[in-house]
């Protein structure tokens, strides 16, 4: 664990806030060239970029706030509403985040005449790059930690604000691992037959991923809020799955079966 980088008299540089910087940086490079690859306007992508950016942080702050109501506002008070503004306290959702740039995508998408699942087939994995490098970041600050293990890759975290004191899992590092993994199937397969349809290649990347990090919420031992005793962001991922799945067997699953239909009547005729 190394949270601080540097700690100056003034001002601190968490390893962090480092990382996040690093994965904007090197997850927007992704972003433009997966775009300029699939012929989508640079213009409107450098004009977008900075718009998706700061509403994904104003929705990743909210979803945050709503997933830990009893920690921002353990009293009602100025000071408690102040703390909403802080972000810097990495007190930002994951989902709320995606859900909250998705949106901006679409709205900007529509007002400029831009075809939405285009987009998204380029930002889907390049998001999924730079939330791999943040894992690291993730992992040296001790955020987002696991629940015990005897797994011999447990590791000690040694801060008060982690409630364990035994090997726990590196959750953060599965993230990293796994959101790589997925980035790199993404890159490497986008150009194939299966995923020649618009969006097809995000759907089935977001449908896996938010998987995946449902099962992953199992090993999860930081505190979130509860809902019927199950944490809201796992309920968050396995909604986006199941909404994944509808989505990909109405729309291209439905749209193969026409396809289908369309040849068969045309072989009738021959």
């Amino acid at each position: 664990m190394f949270p601080i980088i540097f700690q100056f008299k003034h001002f601190t540089i968490h390893s962090l806030w480092v990382f996040i910087t690093i994965a904007i940086i090197v997850g927007s490079y992704t972003f433009i060239k997966l775009g300029l690859k699939n012929g989508l306007k640079l213009q409107f992508m450098t004009e977008s970029m900075f718009k998706i950016f700061i509403f994904s942080i104003i929705g990743a702050r909210i979803f945050a706030i709503l997933s830990n109501w009893k920690t921002f506002f353990h009293e009602y008070s100025i000071n408690s509403f102040l703390q909403i503004f802080a972000i810097w306290d990495k007190g930002l959702s994951l989902w709320g985040g995606i859900l909250a740039g998705t949106i901006t995508l679409y709205y900007l998408s529509k007002k400029n005449d831009q075809n939405f699942f285009k987009w998204i087939d380029s930002l889907t994995p390049a998001f999924l790059v730079a939330l791999s490098i943040t894992g690291l970041g993730l992992f040296l600050d001790g955020a987002w930690y696991g629940r015990e293990t005897a797994m011999p890759w447990g590791v000690n975290f040694e801060s008060p604000d982690i409630k364990y004191t035994v090997p726990i899992h590196p959750t953060q590092t599965y993230i990293m691992l796994y959101s790589a993994a997925i980035a790199m199937g993404a890159i490497l397969f986008r150009n194939h037959k299966f995923f020649e349809k618009n969006g097809k290649l995000a759907t089935v990347t977001i449908g896996i991923f938010s998987l995946i990090h449902f099962l992953q919420e199992f090993l999860r031992g930081d505190d979130v809020s509860l809902f019927f005793g199950i944490r809201v962001p796992q309920i968050i991922s396995g909604a986006i799955f199941i909404f994944s799945l509808i989505f990909y067997f109405l729309y291209y699953n439905g749209e193969a079966s026409e396809e289908n239909r369309q040849s068969k009547i045309k072989k009738k005729h021959f």
